[in-house]
């Protein structure tokens, strides 16, 4: 497969092919089935990226963590934390992103700020102390600042030759099992995107889910 002719995430986002069809997907056994377009999912990832470069004052180059476990909220703040030409890292960074209800919990022994965002399975406010969720939804649902290019060309690089050789191909719906092992920040969203497919991120993809949810390529949980 070659590689797509931009490298821009934003771009990606707002040129994929059918905008209306399924693009990720969580199937957990205590939180159930959320299912987002590429439209739902692009427009809560520019709300997310306007919040963090007006609200929280990022700038590009800037470290932003993002610790909301294994959902589609993870995913969206992902994306945004790229759109606005900030650095994903797992630590030592500027601005950490997390839980509403675990600010308090992440804050200790950080140096840098930290934001809580919901985690209800719908986005909508939980009402704790220092979350930005109300001021983010009221965000423009795309992005602010188009002008700005972020190259993200290593990053689907990497997406295409690592789905690439785990027999990921064009249009796939991908099956990701929770526990799978991926190469460092290989994010779930950037798998599909840079496929035209969709995701399916799951704590348990057994035969049944698969049939369920019309899974084109598996990627397990590794031995």
């Amino acid at each position: 497969m070659k590689t797509p002719g931009t490298k821009d995430i934003w771009q990606l986002l707002t040129g994929f092919p059918d905008p209306q069809q399924p693009f990720i997907t969580t199937n957990f056994v205590d939180s159930g089935r959320i299912e987002l377009s590429l439209t739902t999912f692009t427009n809560g990832a520019a709300k997310a990226a306007n919040a963090l470069r007006d609200l929280l004052d990022v700038e590009p180059g800037a470290l932003v963590r993002v610790d909301l476990g294994w959902s589609w909220q993870q995913s969206i703040w992902q994306a945004a934390t790229l759109i606005a030409g900030a650095q994903l890292v797992s630590a030592n960074a500027d601005i950490a992103i997390v839980a509403a209800a675990q600010v308090s919990e992440a804050s200790v022994g950080f140096d840098g700020e930290v934001y809580g965002v919901s985690t209800d399975v719908w986005g909508r406010p939980q009402g704790c102390e220092y979350e930005i969720t109300a001021e983010v939804l009221g965000q423009p649902d795309s992005w602010m600042y188009p002008e700005y290019f972020a190259s993200h060309g290593a990053l689907v690089e990497q997406a295409l030759q690592w789905g690439e050789d785990h027999g990921v191909a064009a249009k796939d719906r991908i099956g990701i099992d929770t526990g799978s092992v991926l190469p460092n920040l290989l994010i779930p969203f950037v798998l599909p995107l840079v496929f035209s497919g969709s995701v399916v991120l799951t704590d348990h993809l057994d035969e049944n889910l698969i049939a369920q949810e019309q899974i084109t390529c598996k990627l397990l949980r590794s031995s």
